[in-house]
């Protein structure tokens, strides 16, 4: 009883080093999180984008929902053509809008473009990442 408490005690003081796995443990094979630039702009002449700043793993940026956007790309690996979407009911007026996410996910590069036909169905089809 008193030796498997001497290991526990080591253990918390992290002397017999991290458990593979366990909370806390390094993950040395896996790349620092993302940092990407999202756009959403409108198709007139005097269009301006909507920009923020999504970051994850840590989160963070200017994103206004940073935590739901980085858990959607999470799940697709940091591909934005792979987001689902999310179910909503959007307006069939046309009025286009073209997305785009440059920056890096995990090390590797993202460059992403697409156009929607209005700003409902941008963030619908991409799980609300581009919900700026």
């Amino acid at each position: 009883m008193r030796t498997a408490a001497i290991a526990l005690t080591a253990l918390a003081a992290g002397a017999l080093g991290p458990v593979v796995g366990a909370p806390g443990a390094l993950a040395t094979d896996v790349p620092a999180g993302a940092r990407i630039q999202l756009s959403v702009t409108g198709s007139g002449e005097d269009a301006e984008p909507t920009t923020a700043l999504l970051a994850c793993s840590p989160n963070g940026g200017t994103h206004p929902r940073v935590d739901e956007a980085c858990a959607a790309l999470e799940e697709t690996g940091g591909e934005f053509a792979d987001l689902p979407s999310t179910e909503s009911v959007c307006t069939l007026v046309y009025q286009p809008v073209t997305v785009a996410a440059r920056g890096d996910w995990r090390g590797d590069p993202i460059d992403y473009r697409e156009t929607f036909a209005n700003p409902c169905f941008a963030a619908t089809h991409t799980n609300g990442v581009f919900a700026l």
